[in-house]
């Protein structure tokens, strides 16, 4: 489970930002926290939470981010790939790019911290890519550091490892791997760097421990499944061609949300392209379908496309981050989702839901914790983009002070709480209608 994500000098964040899933010490809604057991020490999570601001404010930078530095684990390298696709193309076409407002060269970083199989796991990598739009800049990592249980493991520094320390990681060591060779294969890993590749997928899973690099990468690929324009994603299922599959769980999930008389299955055509069918009997009381596109509405294919990951990350114990995700969907159906996270009776395998939003709906207490309710907004003066959290507020030493008992989305609209724009075209469309009449006028 994620406890919390940190970046900084990331498209529209020109500072570092914290993105936090670790409950506040405040009287909420106790149900939605998860616990995990991390040696001695029971750690804590959040199962869910919602991102809001306006427009461009950086709601889908920070998922960027992640699924950027995803794809940097996956792959080992900081090198933008030509060849990488996946189920969801965005992540796979994103670029590394720096916060476009400052001349000076920054260094990109990220930073994660998760639970897995026990352990818990930090991993921080920063990395030279250039000022905005720079041409022609050799890609080097700056920094690469990784924590188990609060312990260091490693610590790079450009092309050296300053740091190698065994102790904490013995059980998961490569058989034969002595601790007191540490500072023997910390040498020999300092001669083998190469600039832009990962030494954790490198020479400390080859000199070091296989099985710890599994189980992070591991998590990466099937347990951090960070979805970018969720309204361009579907999952489908593995099938040969000309075969058709059908979910009954799936279908199940349509008949309760109310999609009446239709049922889905997903096809492979000759062209090797699976699309969404619609099936129907016809009049000799033989299965036939269309292409759902044609006939169903868009937020019926929005949930049909989007709920298997919904249905994977709860049944793997996944986080699922996904932007866009309540688009075209009814409210009831996102907070029934959401209530599902919440609810530990179904939950049982601690998946977690990160979304952002422009619904005020779910800014409620009976939806969400206020440590779950984070708020995105551009600062005027330096454009970069700011990240904080509804409970913040009780401590920020402000005149604004928020107790589970206040109007959430009432507050929001009078701009207590930012993240807000107050937005008024009727000027320029104005200016624009009598422009119109202008020339309608002069070409009279």
């Amino acid at each position: 489970m994620l406890l919390t994500f940190k970046g900084s000098n990331f498209k529209s964040f020109g500072d570092s930002f914290e993105f936090n899933m670790v409950p506040e010490r405040i009287s909420e809604i106790p149900y939605s926290i998860l616990k995990e057991k991390v040696g001695g020490k029971t750690a804590r999570a959040l199962s869910a939470s919602v991102i809001y601001g306006p427009n461009a404010a950086g709601k889908t930078s920070i998922i960027n981010a992640m699924s950027c530095f995803r794809g940097i684990v996956q792959k080992g390298t900081i090198q933008n790939s030509e060849t990488d696709r996946s189920e969801d193309h965005v992540s796979a076409d994103m670029s590394l790019i720096p916060f476009k407002f400052v001349k000076k060269e920054n260094p990109v970083e990220f930073d994660i911290t998760f639970i897995s199989e026990g352990l818990k796991i930090r991993y921080v990598i920063a990395f030279r890519i250039g000022t905005f739009l720079a041409e022609n800049i050799e890609r080097a990592i700056l920094n690469e550091e990784l924590w188990v249980n609060d312990s260091c493991i490693f610590v790079r520094r450009q092309s050296d490892v300053a740091e190698l320390h065994l102790q904490t990681i013995r059980k998961y060591l490569n058989a034969g791997v002595s601790m007191s060779e540490a500072d023997e294969i910390r040498r020999m890993m300092s001669g083998n760097i190469v600039k832009d590749s990962l030494l954790l997928t490198t020479d400390f899973n080859s000199f070091c421990s296989k099985r710890l690099v599994q189980i992070i990468t591991g998590w990466m690929s099937k347990k951090f499944m960070v979805i970018n324009s969720a309204n361009h994603t579907a999952f489908w299922p593995v099938q040969k061609e000309g075969s058709a599959v059908s979910d009954n769980y799936l279908n199940k999930v349509a008949q309760q949300a109310g999609i009446i008389g239709s049922e889905f299955a997903y096809v492979t055509g000759p062209d090797k392209k699976q699309r969404l069918f619609s099936m129907f009997d016809d009049k000799e009381s033989k299965t036939a379908g269309i292409d759902a596109h044609l006939i169903e509405s868009v937020g019926t294919i929005r949930l049909i496309e989007i709920m298997p990951a919904i249905l994977i990350a709860l049944e793997q114990g996944a986080t699922l981050v996904m932007d866009e995700f309540d688009a075209s969907l009814h409210p009831s159906i996102v907070k029934n989702i959401i209530g599902i996270f919440h609810n530990n009776e179904i939950n049982t395998n601690h998946a977690q839901l990160i979304f952002n939003s422009q619904n005020p709906i779910y800014l409620n207490s009976k939806i969400f914790r206020r440590d779950e309710i984070k708020f995105v907004e551009r600062n005027e003066e330096t454009k970069s983009s700011e990240l904080y959290a509804l409970s913040d507020f009780r401590t920020n030493g402000g005149d604004v002070s928020v107790r589970k008992t206040t109007d959430y989305m009432k507050n929001y609209f009078v701009d207590r709480y930012g993240a807000i724009l107050d937005i008024d075209f009727s000027d320029i469309i104005k200016e624009m209608m009598e422009k119109r009449v202008q020339r309608d006028e002069w070409n009279e």
